[in-house]
């Protein structure tokens, strides 16, 4: 037995498919990953080419595997990636997989099975096949529909497990495979927000209490003046265009309003870009692009405005309770779950942009507003801190590993799939 496993430390790898910065996925397994760095000896395994966050695992002392394969290929090339994790698998023997995002996942499954290593997947998002298909064109195709297929035949080998990143995620995802609701432990996300930056305000201050003019200066904002912050990816599910509709209404109550968006581009980008031209936005509209400083901007603005219609569980509604600012979102499950079923949050009915207009300007209006950003701030605090977190998914990954230790008893038939 080798001397890291003579000092009772396991070893775990983590495979995702890229580290892209903008990426919440990304983001939250790196901060995990950090997090876990004393409990367990890891190496993250990046499939594609993606690498901002690369440097952060290296300086804390985190090794990245990348096997440099193009994400735009991953339909084609996902055989060639799975036999080339297997190899890396054999290398590193770990005694537990922990796998994110699609191609992760099922490449992550096929490798374990084959060097008869436990995996840990990740439900990260909704498993509504209808919901998806819709927001996704890609998923309808047939190409889409085939990898939805595999992913499915994947699921049921080896010894594989999930971590639902929340009681919604579980529930759709087995519904959708086919795995009864003990084949997924939930494992929220795990955040870590520091205090909001000098010049901002405690949570629920007013527009011109909270105004930190260093802040909005910094994103080529003005001061003193209303302002509703999202920060998402520009991307069909985020629905910024029902966001840029529901401002027109609020900025006609509010002269002078103003509403950033930071986010990278992407596929729905000329669809946001189309509706604040109707809506005859320019000026109050500002699309900022990706920010790794958005939470600045977030601790810093009076109202965090959340539109999305699809979620697994959207982190920035989580580091919005924790920085204190009241959040106006649509009721969507993994929203309404991640604010105590609406009670730390102004929620409106999805899809609508007048009922989500209502909620932002009752978020900004609200009498008892400092009170409830503060109520939410605790709550999130209490269930979503990433040391927290961290500790939940490090006890998972040990219960799977423990399947597999020398003198366990034998495992039977693996979760989803016979061993």
């Amino acid at each position: 037995m080798d001397e890291i496993r003579a000092s009772g430390r396991l070893r775990v790898v983590h495979v995702i498919d890229s580290l892209a910065g903008s990426g919440g996925a990304e983001n939250r397994l790196v901060d995990e990953v950090v997090a876990m760095d004393g409990r367990f000896e890891q190496t993250v395994v990046r499939l594609f080419e993606r690498d901002f966050l690369d440097e952060r695992l290296g300086q804390a002392g985190v090794p990245v595997v990348a096997l440099g394969y193009t994400a735009g290929r991953a339909g084609r090339t996902w055989p060639i990636v799975g036999h080339k994790l297997a190899g890396v698998l054999r290398d590193l023997r770990p005694d537990v997989v922990h796998t994110s995002l699609f191609t992760g996942n099922l490449v992550g499954q096929l490798a374990g099975a084959r060097v008869g290593v436990p995996v840990v997947s990740t439900f990260n998002r909704t498993g509504e096949a209808e919901l998806q298909r819709r927001l996704q064109p890609g998923v309808a195709s047939w190409k889409g529909r085939v990898m939805q297929a595999i992913g499915r035949w994947a699921a049921r080998r080896g010894d594989v497990h999930y971590r639902a990143v929340g009681e919604y995620a579980r529930r759709t995802n087995c519904e959708s495979l086919g795995l009864p609701l003990e084949a997924a432990t939930v494992v929220p996300r795990g955040v870590a927000v520091e205090a909001p930056p000098s010049g901002g305000a405690g949570p629920g201050a007013t527009a011109g209490e909270q105004a930190g003019p260093a802040v909005r200066a910094g994103f080529g904002l003005p001061e003193d003046v209303p302002l509703f912050v999202n920060v998402a990816r520009l991307v069909p599910e985020k629905a910024q265009h029902l966001l840029v509709e529901a401002f027109a209404l609020v900025a006609a109550e509010l002269p002078g309003a103003r509403l950033a968006i930071a986010g990278a581009d992407g596929p729905a980008g000329p669809q946001v870009r189309d509706a604040v031209e109707r809506a005859g936005l320019g000026g109050a509209v500002s699309l900022l692009g990706f920010r790794a400083d958005a939470r600045a901007l977030v601790a810093d603005a009076d109202v965090f405005a959340f539109s999305s219609v699809s979620e697994g569980s959207p982190g920035a509604v989580v580091e919005a309770l924790m920085l204190g600012t009241p959040v106006a979102a649509f009721s969507i499950p993994p929203v309404t779950e991640l604010t105590g079923d609406g009670e730390h949050a102004w929620l409106a009915e999805p899809g609508d942009p007048a009922a989500l207009a209502r909620a932002m300007l009752a978020a900004h209006a609200a009498p008892d507003r400092s009170e409830r950003a503060a109520a939410g701030r605790e709550w999130a605090e209490k269930r979503y801190s990433l040391m927290a977190v961290a500790d939940q998914l490090g006890d998972l990954l040990e219960s799977r590993a423990a399947r597999t230790a020398p003198g366990a008893p034998p495992a039977g038939p693996g979760i989803g799939g016979g061993r």
